[in-house]
């Protein structure tokens, strides 16, 4: 896979400024879509999810890049914990 290369503008106005996918600046507030003016509360899935597609699209990675990096970090903080548990 490779880096998104659709509607940049678009998915900053559904998840906020990312500096690492453009720096454009659009001129309307509102959410992408047909409803996207209308604020209902997000579920922590939704959440989640949109935390997620941050980190994704800042960082240009793919989901399977990002899993992979996810796994690694909870790797090294596993081996980081059991080694202040041997002092």
């Amino acid at each position: 896979m490779s880096r998104y290369t659709g509607a940049k503008l678009r998915i900053t106005r559904r998840l906020g400024d990312l500096p690492g996918l453009t720096s454009k600046k659009g001129n309307l507030t509102a959410r992408p879509g047909q409803h996207g003016a209308v604020q209902k509360k997000l579920t922590q899935y939704a959440i989640r999810l949109e935390e997620k597609q941050k980190l994704r699209f800042n960082y240009g990675l793919s989901e399977k890049q990002l899993m992979n990096y996810i796994r690694q970090a909870k790797k090294l903080k596993e081996q980081l914990e059991r080694s202040f548990y041997n002092f």
